[in-house]
């Protein structure tokens, strides 16, 4: 049998008419077809109604306050004396205020921020991962031969303060500090190195080292032998501070006329050659830099060669791009390389860039008796490093034939590690700890960390030694 389907009958829903709508002589009935009286208004009106009825009142208020007295030609002003129009007033404004939340979820359980280095400061002190981490002493003895005074004696315990609170003896003992004596410069300048937040400057250099000529009393720098500027932010201008300033012309010579009058008379202007602030200086120490740059160090050669001790512990890599290790440039025959090393170099073995620039120094410091390269470890090979036909290397047997010492330490040690021994330089094998009768999971992560980190400083080590081997022979045989 044939299906049957209903039709569903939609029925249209009772609305009420508006009352603006409805007619003002008399009730209509919804469905009536009623004609509207003359006197009933129009739908335009009706409208206009509506509008007004329902914008909101800042519009109205916005359209009657932005021009409340008639606009006047400003050249009319004058004449009229009609005052300057008010400005409008600003418009309200409702700061929208959020509330900073943080990330979304719970936060994390404390043993997870033990190895993350995402921790809080007083939760990765006292973590075991501090305990794994390298420490990096800060040596006062630096260089070698520097004045030191014994320790715990007033003038130790003197200096040690001013290193301290070196910001605020700069800023209120700034004239006293220029007549210290030559060799108490050269101490304070060692105990801000280690025991000083906020290193010198190259304002503060110029301070310490006045003159005679712009502070009466101050003892200068013409004596200062040893130079510890370890941590010191100035590698940009280290060409500045070891430049002498001009002394400012006489009276004479600037009544000197500027063009001679006859061709036999002397040269008005004599050529001088830049003097150095420090002449006496044999003893340099820029470890721990905070910005290290080798353009600046060799931009400064010229004012380093008397030196016979040189440190630059903590440096880098030797290199005149560090920041375009990754940057290439396209050219036509494919992508190239910007810089003369890249993140790869020190992987395959590849030290062109560091023994060139090595080279170079090495012929601006031709003195040269002593080199600390504590804490570069990582291009340590590089001092061995010759091309193909054993050449392109450092000159070990030419401008640096005079170099008796090379400190190649690695200038830290595990924390938690007194330090190697013997036995540790011959194997590498950790003992194990059998007294340990429960499985502790932080413990034995610390464990193995300090186990790692312990492989890894024997390794270097063994690698540092078999270098500054090679060099001794290599210094020895002359060859």
């Amino acid at each position: 049998m044939p299906k049957k389907y209903n039709r569903i009958q939609y029925s249209k829903p009772n609305i009420p008419v508006h009352p603006s709508l409805s007619s003002s002589t008399g009730p209509s009935h919804h469905g009536a077809h009623t004609q509207a009286p003359e006197s009933s208004k129009s739908v335009n009106d009706l409208i206009q109604h509506l509008r007004r009825s329902q914008a909101p009142p800042t519009i109205e208020r916005s359209h009657s306050d932005s021009n409340p007295h008639p606009s006047v030609h400003p050249s009319l002003k004058s004449i009229l004396q009609v005052p300057d129009t008010p400005a409008p007033r600003p418009r309200p404004q409702t700061a929208v205020r959020r509330r900073q939340r943080g990330p979304a979820g719970p936060p994390p359980p404390r043993s997870w921020l033990v190895d993350s280095i995402h921790a809080p400061r007083s939760l990765r002190d006292g973590s075991a991962s501090a305990d794994a981490a390298h420490h990096v002493a800060r040596r006062l003895d630096r260089l070698p031969g520097i004045y030191l005074p014994d320790e715990h004696t007033l003038m130790d315990q003197t200096l040690k303060s001013m290193a301290k609170h070196w910001t605020w003896h700069l800023q209120y003992d700034q004239y006293y500090l220029a007549t210290l004596p030559e060799l108490l410069k050269q101490a304070l300048l060692a105990y801000i190195a280690v025991y000083s937040p906020h290193p010198p400057t190259r304002s503060a250099l110029e301070l310490l080292f006045l003159d005679e000529t712009a502070l009466d009393d101050a003892t200068g720098s013409e004596a200062i032998t040893h130079l510890d500027l370890s941590g010191a932010a100035i590698l940009k201008d280290l060409s500045r501070i070891f430049e002498k300033p001009a002394p400012a012309p006489t009276a004479a010579e600037e009544d000197r006329p500027s063009i001679p009058d006859t061709w036999d008379a002397p040269s008005p202007t004599p050529f001088s050659a830049p003097t150095t602030r420090f002449p006496a200086l044999t003893h340099l120490s820029l470890a721990h830099p905070p910005s290290p740059s080798w353009r600046a160090l060799l931009s400064a050669l010229p004012h380093l060669r008397s030196l016979t001790h040189l440190s630059l512990a903590h440096w880098p890599a030797p290199s005149l791009t560090p920041n375009a290790k990754t940057a290439t440039l396209a050219s036509p025959t494919g992508n190239v390389q910007y810089g003369a090393s890249d993140m790869y170099s020190a992987s395959d073995g590849n030290w062109s860039e560091a023994a060139g620039l090595l080279r170079r120094l090495g012929r601006g410091t031709l003195c040269l008796k002593w080199l600390d390269l504590d804490g570069c470890a990582a291009w340590i090979p590089a001092l061995r490093w010759t091309d193909g036909d054993g050449a392109g290397g450092v000159d070990w047997t030419g401008a640096w034939r005079g170099v008796e010492t090379v400190r190649c330490a690695q200038g830290w040690v595990p924390r938690g590690w007194d330090g190697p021994t013997e036995a540790d330089l011959r194997t590498r094998e950790e003992p194990r700890d059998e007294a340990a009768q429960e499985w502790d999971v932080q413990a034995e992560r610390r464990r193995y960390r300090e186990r790692v980190a312990k492989e890894a400083w024997v390794q270097r080590e063994v690698e540092v030694r078999r270098v500054e081997a090679w060099v001794g022979a290599r210094r020895r045989g002359g060859a």
